[in-house]
């Protein structure tokens, strides 16, 4: 398929998802917490269009994220949503769009889809000692199907540092947990205690292990397997809670006062 520019497609480009330009950057209203934030906005697309039978269609980057009055948060907060590197969102975006037009130029302006790339940043938690943060990707850049993934993030506010999960399980308890978060992955999976964890589930030997990525509820603690991490891309994401009063003896004094200031 042929791509098409013209004055004419720009004018309808205001039409299409929304876009009120080429590059649109906003500012939500305040949010006041525990820390002050506002939400950041970047919506971008490329001046290349795709015709498909009666409705055109163009390649974009959104992205959408908190910025923080105090700026050592910011600091925190740009480790993770500059997933690849950049310095900026609008670094990320003009890469992105960029990305997709020497693409469509080296192939002497035909392509046969359009990317897109959508990023959310949110906060989950705000209390005086812990903060939560929740990023979410979609993307397609051309294949079968897109990509999409989860990553939460968790920051102790008064030293600035990644909270994990040792930092609330001690490693002395670890195995104890992990045989209790077990028999909550088996209920929710319909499974016996018996029945084998190959084939299905992607576990390294059938042994069931917790997911790197998580964060702490009010009631209890969230795991999150993104997709391919222990199933199919089929079967999607798995989301697995074990609720604090079930293994509340395995916490560490620093879990607790972390649960406790969300509750």
């Amino acid at each position: 398929m042929r791509f098409h520019f013209s004055l004419k497609i720009l004018v309808l480009s205001g039409l299409l998802y929304g876009c009120n330009g080429q590059n649109r950057t906003s500012i939500d209203p305040l949010q006041t917490d525990t820390l002050t934030y506002s939400y950041k906005k970047i919506d971008e697309h490329s001046n290349y269009f795709l015709k498909e039978d009666d409705r055109l269609d163009t390649t974009y980057f959104r992205a959408k994220y908190p910025i923080f009055k105090e700026g050592k948060i910011n600091e925190l907060i740009a480790t993770i949503i500059h997933l690849e590197g950049d310095t900026s969102m609008e670094d990320a975006a003009h890469r992105f769009i960029n990305s997709y037009n020497e693409y469509v130029e080296e192939n002497n302006g035909k392509s046969t889809a359009t990317w897109n790339r959508d990023l959310q940043v949110d906060v989950v938690a705000n209390t005086p000692i812990f903060l939560g943060i929740r990023t979410t990707q979609e993307e397609y850049t051309g294949g079968a199907h897109g990509d999409h993934f989860t990553l939460y993030s968790n920051f102790d506010r008064q030293s600035s540092k990644v909270i994990t999960i040792n930092d609330i399980i001690l490693e002395i308890n670890k195995d104890k947990f992990i045989k209790i978060a077990e028999q909550y992955f088996r209920k929710q999976e319909g499974l016996s205690p018996d029945d084998s964890l190959n084939g299905k589930y992607f576990f390294e030997e059938g042994k069931f292990s917790l997911a790197d990525n998580f964060t702490l509820q009010k009631k209890d603690i969230l795991f999150h397997y993104n997709v391919y991490e222990i199933k199919s891309y089929a079967e999607g994401n798995t989301e697995l809670r074990v609720p604090y009063t079930t293994f509340k003896h395995l916490i560490s004094d620093k879990g607790l006062n972390y649960i406790n200031s969300i509750n």
